[in-house]
Order: C-alpha cells, then structure tokens, then sequence
C-alpha cells in the first residue's frame, strides 16, 4: 500500500511540474505570438498608406475667394470636366472655402446639384455642362443670352 502511495504522490508531483514547465515554455511563445500580430499590423498599416499616393497637384491658391460653385467650376476644368465629390471636398476644405464637418460630403453633393453647372456621370462624380457644349470642331458654341 505504502508503495503505491508513494508512486501516486511521486506522480502527482511530478505531473504537477510538467505542468509547471509547460507554463514557463509557453509563456514566451504567446508574448511572440503576440508581437508578431503586432508587426503584421504596423504592416499592412503603412503598406495601406504608401498605396494611395496623394495628388498634390491641383494649384490651391486658384480656389481662395470663390464661391463654393465657382471653386467647383475651377476644379472641374483643371479635370477636363469631370468633378469628383470626395476630392472636391478635400481641395476646397483646403483651400479654406469651407470647413471641415460632418455634413460636408453632403454639402458638396447639394451646390452640384444646385448649380445645375453639371451633370451626374456615376456615384459621386460630375461632368461640367459647359465641356458638353462643344461641336465636333472643338469650338465652344455660344449660349443665347435674351
């Protein structure tokens, strides 16, 4: 009897320390694990904002005390016409014509239509009435004024 006592609390123990080990050994592997994620992430991150390369070459200044339809109408001929919602946003934000704010991608989307300077091409982006104007010859017709 005494032997197998012996043996079960000697086991027991012993498994007790496996375990124990086990732990230890385990414990750097997630701390790894961990920083790995971590990594990954930092990553793909900055892979994501090297991707959208920022277009800076639209002149700025062209833009400062306009109206918000006038600022549009420039945007849209240095476009060849084409007005997108999103960038005109970001371009006369900064240029200072307007502010920043929650409802400001709205905004935009109601002067265009307001305007009625332009035509919806798809979601988000316009076409300046004034390009569809033109004759075949390229020469712009001239609207009647009564």
């Amino acid at each position: 009897m005494e032997n197998k006592d012996f043996a079960l609390a000697y086991l027991t123990d012993h498994r007790k320390d496996l375990l124990e080990k086990r732990e230890r050994l385990l414990r750097p592997l997630q701390e790894l694990d961990q920083e790995i994620e971590h990594v990954t992430a930092t990553l793909r991150s900055i892979q994501r904002m090297t991707i959208e390369p920022v277009k800076d070459d639209f002149p700025i200044g062209k833009l400062r005390k306009l109206t918000q339809v006038q600022a549009l109408v420039v945007i849209a001929k240095h476009n060849k016409g084409i007005v997108r919602a999103q960038e005109a946003k970001r371009l006369l934000i900064r240029a200072g014509v307007m502010r920043q704010t929650k409802n400001s991608t709205n905004i935009i989307h109601a002067v265009i239509i307001r305007s009625e300077k332009f035509e919806k091409v798809r979601p988000g982006e316009y076409r300046l009435k004034e390009v569809n104007q033109q004759t075949n010859t390229g020469v712009e017709l001239q609207p009647q004024i009564q």
